[in-house]
């Protein structure tokens, strides 16, 4: 009897060390310090509170004079601030001496396409009443947009603005008053982006890096001020004119759009770039027009924002870890790549984490082979 007791005793003992040597499952989640990179949450938390006095709704906002500075000694292209005609905007008549999109399809720095097999999908003039519709129908087939928002738009609706951040959408810029940027000073250009570029930061924790000029208004001018600011300027190539449902056009027709759709759809295979395409979720004939026709788009593009699109960062502290999909366990043994986004040294903290698992359960298997063998050891031995 003897030598079954000192054989239990051994056996319980490393049991026990066993126990205490075994490692759990990692729920990666930001980790401290990482660009205030907020948790994986399933769901949309309260939007940061708006501490600013913030311009008037359709006023041309003012900038602060710490902005100014910003511009300060910077290389500003010496264009003529243009004189706007009522709702059509400047002349697009003439010469372009200084790469005016508008005028000539001149890009400069702008963003404008994607790579083959992509596609940028971007949403203009939110955040509204319908933009809840649109997010709705995105989550059902975990679908990321780029979202270009309206400053003004941003202030009432603040929690329509979280929302779309912790769902993963990728917010970008679109003015505070939707004006004509190459109608406005330096000053006001300046005022129009870091308004709204303040209001997103105040709700969310991030600073937009992305921002759209409102009817594709930009010229040199406009993008030596953005890049001095640190933000980078994005146009379009596929327009589906739902602006024009939203406006009813006289005569237009919203099969037209789906007829677009239908176009792009068949270019797929054949076509030498991708596409980035204008929509918007301002009413609700653009919302469904643009839940109608995405199912198609998905199956011939892969979908993407237009960060993921360029291969730059969403944000200038970085990319936000995403929340993680309600539909999916938030238990994971190894960070995915489809439910999270580097953000700077994230990545091999949490590879760290991984290694320190494995090394545990090395150390797990080795202690079990070691219990085994002892215990034959000690049977031999005392029988």
């Amino acid at each position: 009897m003897r030598y079954i007791q000192i054989t239990v005793t051994a056996i319980f003992t490393l049991i026990a060390t066993i126990q205490a040597q075994t490692p759990t499952a990692i729920i990666p989640t930001a980790i401290a310090g990482s660009n205030n990179a907020p948790a994986a949450t399933g769901a949309s938390s309260a939007p940061g509170k708006l501490t600013e006095s913030y311009p008037a709704d359709g006023a041309v906002p003012v900038p602060k004079p710490e902005w100014l500075e910003l511009i300060k000694n910077k290389s500003i292209t010496n264009a003529p601030v243009l004189k706007s005609n009522g709702d059509n905007g400047p002349s697009t008549d003439g010469t372009d001496n200084y790469c005016d999109w508008a005028k000539s399809g001149c890009m400069g720095n702008s963003i404008g396409d994607c790579p083959k097999g992509l596609w940028g999908l971007t949403y203009d003039d939110g955040p509204s009443d319908v933009s809840p519709t649109l997010y709705n129908f995105l989550k059902t087939t975990n679908q990321k947009a780029t979202l270009f928002m309206i400053g003004a738009n941003v202030i009432k609706y603040p929690a329509t603005v979280k929302r779309a951040f912790d769902e993963g959408h990728e917010l970008a810029i679109h003015t505070w008053t939707h004006n004509y940027m190459t109608t406005l000073s330096n000053e006001q250009i300046i005022a129009e982006l870091k308004w709204t570029e303040l209001a997103i930061k105040e709700i969310t924790g991030f600073s937009p890096r992305l921002f759209r000029p409102p009817y594709g208004d930009i010229d040199n001018r406009v993008r030596d001020i953005a890049t001095a600011l640190g933000f980078v300027s994005v146009i379009w190539d596929h327009d589906t004119n739902d602006w024009m449902l939203a406006e009813k056009a006289p005569g237009f027709r919203a099969e037209w759009i789906d007829g677009n759709f239908t176009e792009w759809i068949a270019e797929a295979a054949t076509a030498t770039t991708g596409g980035l395409s204008l929509e918007h979720d301002i009413q609700q004939v653009t919302v469904d027009i643009a839940i109608k026709n995405l199912p198609g788009l998905q199956k011939a593009y892969k979908v993407v924002t237009v960060g993921q699109c360029a291969g730059i960062t969403s944000y200038k502290e970085g990319n936000p870890t995403q929340p993680a999909s309600s539909s999916k366990s938030s238990v994971s043994t190894a960070p995915s790549a489809s439910s999270t986004v580097s953000v700077g040294g994230r990545n091999q903290q949490v590879q760290d984490k991984i290694n320190d698992q494995s090394s545990a359960a090395v150390t797990v298997h080795f202690t079990w082979t070691f219990v085994f063998a002892t215990t034959f050891m000690l049977t031999f031995y005392f029988v």
